[in-house]
């Protein structure tokens, strides 16, 4: 197990954050608000309707790319942005020793209680990914719909950079530039003060090799499950071309360094 206490800027959750951004603040108090209306929040998000199998596809990609990567049994990875715990904690039961942390304390808090309830392995810490400084520590790193939220994608990419060992490998999982002109991303900036963005795979390959990742590994995820053979297929069919070529709406980028 890693403790990761020193190297974070891990806090009390009653502090005051008045020494973070404004959109940083507004994380914090919309995740908090979302726990305090007691809702199920272990597979949705604080804005938005429940998941359904889209978020099983995600990590289906995800579990698919760990082992593409041959990422051994008991390799230490970092969890970045991992909100209430999801990805971390399958992540432990897939036989992975992960760090997941967040800037929400509630979230942590709630990561917490889901690991003891599953007598779970996974280790939660409350940090800023715009601030870690880790030592190379990790096997593997994952951030998974969480680069898109920071306004320092090159300072996150190079903290991420400085925790692995050589050789250890990053996966990215995050929303394409569509996203920036999303009528959902733009209604979550407006009611709650997130920064929603999109990113480009060319910009997220310069930050790393800016950062000394390299190697770079390139994935896409399937489809969801459909039932209409003619209008549903059509639009699967559809999406995973374009994702293949470029990009498709709701279909993450997913793009793998290695620490060179």
């Amino acid at each position: 197990m890693i403790d990761v206490r020193e190297t974070t800027n891990d806090h009390d959750p009653e502090e005051p954050q008045v020494h973070l951004e404004a959109h940083k603040r507004a994380e914090i108090e919309s995740k908090a608000e979302f726990l305090r209306l007691g809702e199920d929040h272990l597979f949705r998000k604080p804005f938005g309707p429940k998941w359904d199998s889209h978020n099983w596809v995600k990590w289906a990609t995800l579990a698919e790319i760990l082992y593409r990567l041959e990422l051994p049994a008991g390799s230490a990875v970092l969890d970045i942005g991992c909100g209430t715990g999801w990805t971390s904690l399958f992540l432990a039961e897939a036989g992975y020793a992960p760090t997941g942390i967040d800037i929400a304390p509630t979230f942590i808090e709630a990561a917490r209680e889901w690991a003891e309830r599953w007598n779970n392995a996974a280790v939660f810490e409350v940090c800023d990914m715009d601030s870690i400084s880790f030592p190379a520590r990790f096997d593997a790193a994952v951030a998974f719909d969480a680069l898109h939220h920071t306004t320092r994608q090159r300072e996150v990419v190079a903290n991420i950079s400085r925790s692995l060992k050589p050789g250890g490998w990053v996966v990215f999982g995050e929303p394409s530039w569509l996203h920036n002109i999303s009528p959902e991303a733009h209604r979550v900036h407006r009611d709650l003060g997130w920064v929603e963005r999109g990113l480009t795979v060319r910009g997220l390959k310069a930050d790393c090799r800016a950062a000394g990742l390299g190697n770079f590994r390139r994935f896409f995820e399937g489809t969801r499950p459909y039932e209409g053979r003619v209008r549903e297929f059509a639009w699967q069919l559809i999406r995973l071309c374009a994702a293949n070529v470029a990009f498709a709406p709701q279909s993450s980028i997913w793009l793998a360094a290695q620490k060179v």
